[in-house]
């Protein structure tokens, strides 16, 4: 039966912060994580399968490692048809432990996966520059990391759930910076936020606006 081959999926990072008038937002950035592989028992071979394999599937994806029971399982390399290309570690059909993930257009990820999503210490890097080094949750950034953009932008600091959460430092292009509490992606709690002339403004902060004295 022909094969569907869907392996990746956008999910979003949401990082925004109004501050002081300077209109200072990064908007919506789209970062790319693997789902699972879409086939765990590959089509036409019998389950009683093991050991090395060479395989073509219908749709022009090959596979050449070691199979289990019918299944990727050990070391492998999976080209797709769309061009996505993963070499590395397969548990029952799906990217688990170290590997090393390609698309297409040049997206790269190489480091941890569990369940067949990023899960542990990687490196991705996007097409465009956007660059993220750290730890990774459920196919999410999650934990500590660093986050730079195409732009210049450039977060050290806590993640959780793919966004800002935590203590970390922001630092914006034109010498603008942050450093202090993050909650889902704003400014929240005790920072300082230091001007492009020197001057610091510390503050307590909440949903990325500056509270009152």
């Amino acid at each position: 039966m022909p094969t569907s081959v869907l392996l990746s999926s956008p999910f979003r990072l949401k990082l925004s912060a109004s501050l002081l008038g300077l209109g200072l937002g990064l908007g919506l950035w789209t970062v790319v994580a693997p789902q699972a592989w879409s086939q765990t028992t590959l089509p036409g071979i019998d389950q009683r399968v093991s050991g090395e394999a060479t395989l073509t599937l219908p749709d022009g994806t090959t596979y050449k490692g070691e199979v289990f029971n019918g299944r990727f399982n050990g070391q492998g390399v999976l080209s797709m048809s769309n061009g996505t290309r993963y070499e590395g570690n397969f548990k029952d059909g799906k990217y688990q432990g170290n590997g090393i993930l390609t698309q297409a257009d040049g997206t790269r990820y190489e480091g941890e996966f569990a369940d067949g999503v990023f899960n542990g210490s990687g490196v991705l890097t996007k097409a465009d520059g956007t660059r993220y080094e750290g730890m990774f949750s459920k196919g999410v950034y999650g934990g500590p990391g660093i986050l730079t953009l195409p732009d210049g932008t450039r977060y050290e600091g806590n993640f959780a759930a793919g966004e800002f959460n935590g203590k970390g430092v922001i630092s914006y292009p034109g010498g603008v910076s942050y450093s202090g509490d993050f909650s889902n992606g704003k400014f929240e709690g005790p920072g300082v936020l230091s001007l492009p002339d020197g001057s610091r403004v510390i503050a307590t902060w909440r949903n990325g606006q500056r509270l009152p004295k």
